[in-house]
């Protein structure tokens, strides 16, 4: 038994993707699988990691949820925004101005130093 895929591939992965990692590091990854490779040091600073929010109001008041079925499929089509509009931003920040350019809903949190970029994509149709 090899135990949690986490901890089996956490330690590989440290070392493959940095290697193969230049520029914009878009991280598009579920929760399950973000735990195979944590963006640290240099790498962390180019890192965008991206969470689909499903804003709506009820009886009055907004409300937001983690998009979890229709995650990949708006995560998909971000991405085919991004290509299809020859965008080739090079920073998590040239990324939030890119993607809001498009028209998509952004909330950006600049990271501490060693850690990635968290950006919310709030939609409210999924």
């Amino acid at each position: 038994m090899l135990g949690a895929l986490g901890s089996y591939w956490r330690g590989p992965m440290a070392e493959a993707v940095p290697a193969v990692a230049t520029g914009l590091v878009l991280d598009l990854r579920s929760s399950a699988y973000a735990a195979l490779w944590k963006p640290a040091g240099e790498v962390a600073g180019r890192t965008a990691t991206v969470r689909v929010l499903h804003e709506r109001v009820v009886g009055g008041v907004t409300k937001r949820s983690v998009v979890s079925h229709f995650n990949k499929a708006t995560k998909g089509r971000l991405l085919r925004s991004l290509l299809e509009d020859g965008a080739q931003p090079q920073s998590p920040a040239e990324l939030v101005e890119a993607l809001r350019e498009l028209k998509y809903m952004v909330e950006a949190q600049a990271p501490k130093p060693g850690k990635p970029w968290a950006l919310d994509v709030v939609v409210s149709e999924l």
